[in-house]
């Protein structure tokens, strides 16, 4: 039985109804396959004419929108008021609460009306003076400048600046304007129409906690800049403004190298007479020179240094574990130093190292160790290796300055460093510390 019913498939997949079924279900196939790609064609012209058309119309709009841009959109520089040459720029400190600044718009609102106008002829006044006076300014400190690099000296002033102070006991605010400054000192290489002027900001901190940081704008070209810019530092009790110390940095901006600092100022705040709310008290302070404070310590510190010497791995090990007595900053009685290390063969630096900043102190510890590997050469000679240690000043803004600096070497430029080289190449894989005094 099961061999004719086998029979009978085969027979009927031969017949020709079976060949009409296979054709009627392969053109069904393929005509559904036909219907949805017309479909989807259809749905594709359909939706770029209809986008087309939604572009056409928005076009003339978009056009509108371009044209007046230009004209009316302006980005956001800083806030500033727009009246005088520099406006007003109040920055708040981070301890500002909302209901200050709203309270504080409101009054200053009240007074603006009847006060603006004086102000504007103040301010223009101000500019214009500026503007005719700043050539023969500039022109008359540029040759003060040459005849003093002619004489082979130069004066510790570095100008003057100008600001106004005020204290609110009712908001806890202590207001700073910075006005001007003059008679700021040229940059060798920056000349502006054959004048060599500067790009100076000021930038003003809070001593001793340096919690509150502001600074200008920039002012280009000239040497002596006009500022007019107020700032604001909130929840300042009357007794932390009595132990309070303003900081101010006249700052050379750079497009290229690092900033450098012009000249600094303090005003120690309890020397000043605040006690009447909202009185102004008008300053003006010399600038003295950055270096300076450098250049006239005479004692430069102690560092204490550990070095050993492995011929087997032809390895030099140094420790820079501690200073004391480092100079202090002439203003805020810190410094932030670090250390770098330099590895010297026949007198050239072919290794360096550098330690952490160590911040506010003028006796660090650091603890931290360096290997260097000596020089694979057939005529290596371990005398003619020396290893030199340079104590930096960190700075944030400006050049890092050396504070001091000492050599161990055979020919090292002291006593104690040649003795303290001749220990550690007389006695290979020995550890020997000793306290060097810094040079300048």
């Amino acid at each position: 039985m099961i061999s004719m019913r086998s029979r009978s498939f085969a027979e009927f997949s031969k017949s020709d109804k079976f060949r009409d079924s296979n054709l009627l279900t392969t053109g069904l196939c393929v005509g559904a396959v036909l219907l949805v790609g017309v479909v989807a064609v259809t749905a594709c012209f359909a939706s770029r004419r209809r986008n087309r058309h939604r572009y056409t119309y928005l076009s003339p709009l978009r056009d509108q929108l371009e044209a007046v841009r230009p004209n009316e959109v302006k980005p956001v520089i800083s806030l500033k008021n727009a009246a005088g040459p520099g406006g007003l720029k109040k920055s708040p400190s981070p301890m500002q609460s909302p209901e200050s600044v709203d309270n504080e718009k409101q009054q200053s609102a009240n007074g603006d009306n009847a006060g603006d106008e004086s102000k504007i002829q103040r301010q223009h006044a101000k500019q214009n003076y500026a503007e005719l006076n700043d050539a023969d300014t500039d022109e008359q400190q540029l040759q003060k400048n040459m005849v003093a690099q002619l004489n082979g000296k130069t004066d510790n002033n570095c100008g003057m600046l100008h600001f106004t102070l005020a204290y609110s006991f009712e908001k806890n605010a202590l207001t700073v304007q910075i006005c001007n400054a003059y008679g700021l000192p040229t940059r060798r290489g920056t000349f502006t129409n054959g004048k060599q002027l500067v790009d100076a900001y000021v930038k003003l901190q809070l001593l001793p906690d340096k919690q509150h940081k502001i600074k200008t704008r920039v002012v280009r070209n000239t040497c002596s800049p006009v500022y007019d810019e107020e700032f604001i530092f909130y929840g300042i009790n009357y007794n932390q403004l009595q132990n309070t110390t303003l900081h101010f940095a006249v700052i050379a901006f750079d497009r290229y190298l690092r900033d450098e600092i012009i000249g600094e100022a303090i005003c120690p705040l309890n020397e000043l007479e605040l006690k009447q709310s909202q009185q102004t008290v008008e300053m003006e302070v010399e600038l003295v020179s950055h270096n300076w404070k450098f250049q006239t310590v005479q004692s430069r510190g102690e560092l204490l240094i550990s070095i050993n010497y492995y011929p087997s791995t032809n390895k030099i090990n140094t420790a820079v574990l501690k200073a004391q007595n480092l100079p202090a900053f002439s203003f805020t009685g810190f410094s932030d130093p670090y250390v770098k290390v330099y590895l010297l063969y026949n007198g050239k630096k072919i290794a360096k190292k550098k330690t952490h900043v160590k911040k506010k102190t003028i006796a660090p510890v650091y603890n931290q160790s360096f290997s260097f590997d000596l020089p694979d050469v057939s005529d290596f000679n371990i005398d003619n290796i020396s290893v030199e240690f340079l104590v930096m000043d960190w700075d944030r803004i400006a050049k890092n300055e050396v504070m001091g600096r000492c050599e161990i070497g055979l020919r090292a430029p002291t006593v104690d460093g040649r003795n303290h080289w001749e220990e550690i190449s007389g006695s290979p894989g020995k550890q020997f510390a000793k306290w060097h005094r810094l040079q300048k």
